[in-house]
């Protein structure tokens, strides 16, 4: 005689788990199947800008304290967030420069950086694409330096 104990019933994922999936695999599309690009994308911009809750100059005010205090690690984390908020905003500039500025304190940790720098071009137009797609948010809005 079976009771059922031991296994547990399929429930359906959440919706949240559901809309970040979306979200996922929207933005491995518009990398067009590059897996070092959706890698790198995944793990550098802000899937969810709205989250984003300190305007651009204070964060490199920051990296730039923690650079001349010596903590690589902090500044490289503030340049890294630099580099994301500039994806959001489509500046080419910025993504090129706080991206190489996070690279240089990180060696080879992470890879990614050097992927977000040598297809720079393409993931500012990814990430333009996407935020277009996902939400109004607005480039424009608290976020500007």
């Amino acid at each position: 005689m079976k009771l059922g104990f031991g296994k547990t019933k399929q429930k359906d994922p959440p919706l949240e788990l559901n809309a970040q999936s979306a979200v996922a695999n929207r933005l491995k599309e518009l990398c067009g199947g590059d897996g070092d690009l959706y890698k790198a994308m995944s793990h550098l911009m802000f899937l969810d800008p709205k989250k984003i809750i300190a305007p651009l100059d204070q964060v490199l005010t920051e990296a730039q304290g923690f650079e001349a205090q010596g903590n690589k690690l902090r500044a490289e984390v503030g340049y890294r967030i630099a580099g994301g908020i500039s994806l959001y905003k489509g500046d080419l500039d910025g993504v090129r420069k706080y991206f190489e500025k996070a690279a240089s304190f990180a060696g080879d940790s992470h890879p990614e950086y050097q992927t977000i720098l040598k297809r720079s071009d393409d993931a500012v137009n990814i990430a333009r694409k996407y935020y277009d797609e996902f939400g109004s948010f607005n480039a424009q809005s608290q976020y500007t330096t």
